[in-house]
Order: C-alpha cells, then structure tokens, then sequence
C-alpha cells in the first residue's frame, strides 16, 4: 500500500482510489488477524503435544532465545515458526 506523503494529495484523492484504499487496508487487517489466530493456534498445540506448563516453556524455550539477544516478540515468532516449519 503506497503511503500518502502530504495533506494536499489526501484531499485530492478520488472517490475510487479511496475505496480502493480502504479494501487494501481491510484486506490487510483481516491478514494479521488470521496470523495472529494461527499463531495462538500453534502455541496451543505445541503446549498439548509437549504437555508442558508455561513456566516450563518459558525456561526451555523462551529463555535461551532472549539469552541469544532475540526480543521476547522474536522468540516467540520463531518458536511458533518452528511449529509450522519442522526440521
């Protein structure tokens, strides 16, 4: 989706181009949305195939991936990823 730079071409936008902003941006909220769901969806499954408490996870899991230097959101997103990708 092309960002608008300034006021002057928002206000001369036509009524076309702003539908037609309005669906990308739709379309890419309904995305994120589905991702996200998905996301809860592997960490649910990985935590009923390992039967493990989150603590435990946290330790396993999490934790050597923050010691690594990776964000808590980036720990997150590749133990999820790995669930989707297995070795």
């Amino acid at each position: 989706m092309k960002t608008i730079d300034n006021d002057k071409e928002l206000c001369s936008l036509s009524n076309e181009r702003i539908e037609e902003l309005r669906k990308e941006l739709l379309a890419r909220i309904s995305r994120e949305e589905l991702n996200y769901s998905w996301q809860l969806e592997a960490l649910d499954e990985i935590f009923t195939v390992s039967k493990i408490d989150s603590k435990t996870f946290q330790r396993f899991w999490i934790r050597p991936l923050l010691a690594a230097g990776l964000s808590p959101e980036a720990a997150l997103a590749h133990v999820i990823d790995s669930y989707f990708q297995p070795n």
